[in-house]
């Protein structure tokens, strides 16, 4: 379904109709953006990673539905999953194709005898942000940080950094504190306990990030990790920033 155009073009308008609306319905009352003007700033002639801290399910989907409002957002968006619901379980092929329009992909493995996939996965990301009219929605941390305090980050992984190195694409941090993983919850806080003058959640975008210099030098783990780091150090600042929107409102 994605190497066919015909194909990719289907999903792309369908994600933009189907899932910007569904998002669109189920968080427009407690989410509020910061910054996505920054997007504006990108260069075209080359793939987008959008780099956001990973505290809920639907943060990455929730940022590029708003990206999708707000510039008519057409680039083939692909979320990397884990394999082990998303891919080997029948409900969770049905939650890629019907409510995410198939962009949960490539599938990352953690079955250890089947670790040698990843690579294969991280190749096909490679490709797919040397192109032009794709992102990748991208968590540097690796999984989900589950840390009470939300301004407490989990060690970068190299994998971001790699990325960065090979395809050279505009790199956009985001942070944002999360959404309630229980989906009742979220439509309580959604449709009966909003406060338009206090929103849950505040996601904050920073400019694209330079990687020039981190990428002269030597191709390695280490310059992955150097690079990862440098990205979490960035969305570190916009966390920073969220915290001060949130005392201005408080004030």
């Amino acid at each position: 379904m994605h190497v066919s155009p015909r194909w990719r073009r289907l999903l792309t308008k369908t994600g933009e109709i189907h899932s910007r609306g569904y998002v669109k319905f189920f968080t427009g009352n407690i989410a509020e953006p910061h910054g996505f003007e920054n997007f504006e700033k990108i260069d075209p002639t080359r793939g987008v990673l959008l780099v956001v801290n990973h505290r809920s399910f639907y943060d990455q989907f929730v940022v590029t539905a708003e990206l999708m409002r707000r510039h008519g957002l057409r680039h083939h968006i692909y979320f990397p999953v884990r394999a082990n619901y998303f891919y080997d379980n029948p409900t969770g092929g049905f939650v890629n194709l019907l409510l995410a329009a198939s962009t949960m992909y490539p599938p990352i493995v953690r079955d250890r005898s089947r670790r040698q996939w990843n690579r294969v996965a991280t190749d096909i990301m490679i490709d797919l942000l040397k192109q032009p009219g794709n992102m990748v929605g991208f968590h540097p941390e690796g999984t989900r940080n589950r840390n009470p305090d939300p301004y407490e980050f989990l060690p970068p992984k190299p994998g971001a950094g790699e990325l960065v190195y090979n395809a050279n694409p505009n790199v956009l941090p985001v942070f944002l504190q999360g959404f309630p993983d229980n989906f009742g919850k979220l439509c309580r806080h959604n449709f009966k306990h909003r406060n338009p003058k206090k929103p849950l959640v505040h996601m904050v975008m920073g400019a694209p990030l330079d990687f020039s210099e981190e990428r002269k030098l030597e191709a390695s783990k280490k310059t992955y990790l150097q690079i990862s780091q440098k990205i979490m150090h960035s969305i570190n600042a916009l966390a920073e920033e969220e915290r001060k929107i949130r005392e201005s409102i408080a004030g």
